[in-house]
């Protein structure tokens, strides 16, 4: 395959560890430490959603390859005495199916979770349960956040666990983990699209950072090593992961003063980086970085607790062992409410972003006379049109599923083996990037009908009607301006609930420079309010295992309302037609009709239509 997009990692080598002999090199460390346990996360030293499986070392230890799982490695004699396999994977409603299908359960033992409940909730609550045979456990102080340490700490007080870090990344090296290794150059991107300059990033970042501490004159180091909060402050990109726009690094702010750290895999990257002078690049030098850092008289030290690593903060307070350590980051929620220049950057994206999923899902549906297409294809297909708009890279792993792999929430395996056939829903979930780095995403579903005389399922119809009432529920609503993202996330989930369904995701997710932003959410648990210019999604889904699934996803902007004081309402930045083989008209109330009749005219002017609408 040849990817026409800019910034891909088709010619990244494969990487297919085997499992046993991965956790019999585990099992050295374990002997050698005295260890009974070993807490393994899905995360990178960069708290990263998205690691590459060659930088995993959940998927050399399971074969699991979703974004989010974490779990505990047990001792021989540990897992004898417990009666499990050596690894304990716990993952949540998105990946119960995926999980089971890539584990062997001779060497995974899969817990699964119910929505809603954290998995660092259920790790603590495994370990405590089990503290009278886990007596000693470890963890990787650099792919474990400070809370996510705090909590595991705090939560499994009762059982007298003895902890011990690892910084030096002897894991890794336990292993043999390739490592992830990056060269490309770190960019900026014009303020004519961020709207904002550097320097002003860095006078808010430092205005809200004493705001905080409620002391104007604190003399403070502010941490992160999230990389959209640094592309965010520096107008920075550099396509260092797969399907992300932003680059790898730790940054230090200390008043004006900025030093970019690239640490080892990403030390040998050019720093394009010329609007702000005062930036000082550090190289796999930590000592050099420290020598720097002492030159300034700090008192407070702050970072976000849940996006640092705990091996960073420790290696600060060697530099000033006396500051104050804070658990805050202004940037969640600077970088929430977009410019306007952002989102006109959104507006055009999506445009582009909507009229390829709209071609492709007419030849996902239709197909071509005579010619057989997979799964495979249809990612394939979506690549390329992405690319013929002007796309730089994707935004997350294509999620191109047919038949029961739809029923898959994070299906990404899509296969050339796996025909499109007639009869079957095809799910296409993708999103890319253009030239301002900011992220696309949207979820359409067809039924395959290459021969006219196929007709749809009435489950298929059932599913896919209600999943689209409860979709456009959250698109026409007007909700209160206080109200939370559990709050929104109910008014939309109880559509399907009314009908007997329910799904174990969240209803939506902010959208910036990565496709999942941290913040504004309609999730349960979210205490997030409604971020006026925020942009989210908005995807409830219906999944029926063994048969197939439904999600629909467009995206939306939060705006107060302009008609009634109070409200907020959702502007749909999404222009992609549904299908009407899948539609039941029957189930649709008059305001559904007439959304739906405004939102195909629309669809059709614009080219993106995908069947034939019958209320036009």
């Amino acid at each position: 395959m040849i990817d026409r997009l800019q910034y891909n990692f088709s010619d990244l080598p494969a990487y297919e560890p085997p499992v046993a002999d991965m956790q019999v090199r585990l099992s050295a460390l374990l002997e050698r430490c005295e260890l009974d346990a070993l807490v393994v996360t899905s995360q990178d030293e960069f708290i990263t959603e998205y690691v590459p499986r060659r930088n995993s070392q959940r998927f050399a230890l399971s074969g699991f390859d979703g974004s989010a799982g974490s779990g505990i490695f047990l001792s021989e004699a540990a897992a004898a005495r417990i009666g499990v396999a050596r690894f304990v994977l716990f993952v949540d409603g998105r990946y119960h199916l995926q999980a089971e299908a890539q584990c062997n359960k001779a060497y995974v033992h899969l817990e699964k979770l119910e929505l809603g409940f954290p998995i660092w909730s259920a790790l603590a609550l495994w370990l405590s349960k089990h503290a009278d045979v886990l007596r000693s456990v470890g963890y990787d102080a650099l792919r474990v956040s400070i809370a996510q340490r705090d909590r595991l700490f705090d939560d499994t007080r009762g059982g007298a666990l003895r902890w011990t870090a690892f910084s030096a990344r002897e894991i890794d090296r336990a292993i043999d983990l390739p490592g992830w290794q990056v060269t490309r150059p770190i960019f900026e991107v014009s303020e004519s699209i961020t709207g904002t300059a550097v320097a002003r990033n860095l006078a808010a970042l430092n205005d809200r950072l004493r705001g905080h501490l409620g002391n104007a004159g604190a003399r403070v180091c502010w941490l992160t090593c999230a990389a959209d909060d640094i592309g965010y402050l520096l107008n920075s990109r550099g396509y260092h992961m797969p399907n992300a726009s932003s680059h790898l690094g730790y940054l230090f702010v200390v008043g004006d003063q900025v030093a970019l750290y690239l640490p080892e895999g990403c030390e040998d990257c050019p720093v394009e980086l010329d609007a702000y002078p005062k930036l000082q690049v550090f190289r796999n030098d930590l000592a050099a970085l420290g020598r720097f850092l002492a030159l300034f008289d700090v008192d407070h030290i702050c970072y976000g607790a849940e996006s640092v690593n705990c091996a960073m903060p420790d290696a600060l307070s060697r530099v000033w062992p006396l500051a104050r350590h804070s658990h805050f980051s202004p940037v969640e929620s600077m970088r929430a409410s977009k410019t306007p220049q952002v989102l006109d950057h959104f507006r055009d994206a999506f445009a582009r972003s909507s009229a390829a999923i709209a071609q492709t899902m007419r030849w996902a549906k239709y197909g071509e006379p005579g010619e057989r297409h997979s799964e495979y294809d249809l990612a394939r297909k979506i690549n390329d049109a992405y690319a013929a708009r002007g796309a730089v890279g994707l935004a997350f792993t294509t999620i191109a599923a047919h038949g029961a792999n739809s029923a898959l929430a994070h299906y990404t395996a899509a296969s050339a083996d796996i025909a499109l056939e007639d009869g079957e829903l095809v799910l296409l979930d993708s999103g890319a990037y253009y030239e301002g780095g900011f992220a696309t995403d949207c979820t359409r579903v067809v039924l395959r009908k290459t021969d006219a005389a196929t007709q749809a399922q009435p489950w298929q119809r059932e599913i896919y009607t209600i999943a689209l009432k409860a979709c456009i529920k959250g698109l026409v609503a007007r909700f209160p301006a206080d109200m939370t993202g559990e709050e929104v996330d109910e008014v939309v989930r109880d559509v399907c609930r009314a009908r007997g369904y329910d799904f174990n995701h969240g209803t939506g997710h902010g959208i910036g420079i990565h496709v999942h932003e941290g913040g504004v959410r309609f999730a349960p648990g979210s205490k997030y309010g409604l971020v006026p210019n925020a942009v989210i999604s908005i995807e409830p889904g219906i999944y029926v295992a063994g048969k197939g699934g439904v999600r629909i996803e467009n995206i939306v902007v939060i705006h107060p309302s302009a008609v009634q004081s109070g409200m907020v309402e959702f502007e749909n930045i999404v222009a992609v037609g549904y299908d009407w083989d899948l539609i039941d008209v029957d189930m649709l109330d008059d305001g559904e009709r007439t959304y739906l009749r405004d939102y195909e005219r629309m669809c059709a002017e614009l080219g993106n239509g995908v069947t034939a609408c019958p209320l036009l």
